[in-house]
């Protein structure tokens, strides 16, 4: 399960390399585009994995997609996502999105 999340990792942070590279001129959907797409990728390496709660983890994932696209774009501020990044972060380990 943990190398799952470095997957995830490392491409989020590729992600992040590539809207620094965009222009200015494509910026808004280059935002939504290269998040949507992290959020897909994500969810086909998640399923690969057969030891996680697929639901729980691609609600975080959705979760953390919203923040990093409100925050690219500048409608959340960094302090804000900062704060939203820790309830979704609370929430998470508080078993939430899991199947009862």
């Amino acid at each position: 399960m943990m190398s799952t999340w470095i997957y995830i990792l490392l491409l989020m942070m590729a992600a992040n390399g590539i809207l620094q590279a965009v222009s200015l001129s494509v910026y808004f959907p280059a935002v939504l585009i290269v998040n949507l797409a992290v959020l897909a990728a994500s969810y086909f390496i998640l399923k690969r994995d057969p030891l996680i709660d697929l639901r729980a983890n691609m609600l975080f994932m959705l979760g953390l997609t919203a923040i990093n696209i409100l925050t690219d774009l500048g409608i959340m501020s960094y302090a804000m996502s900062w704060l939203a990044f820790g309830a979704l972060f609370i929430w998470s380990m508080a078993g939430g999105g899991r199947n009862r």
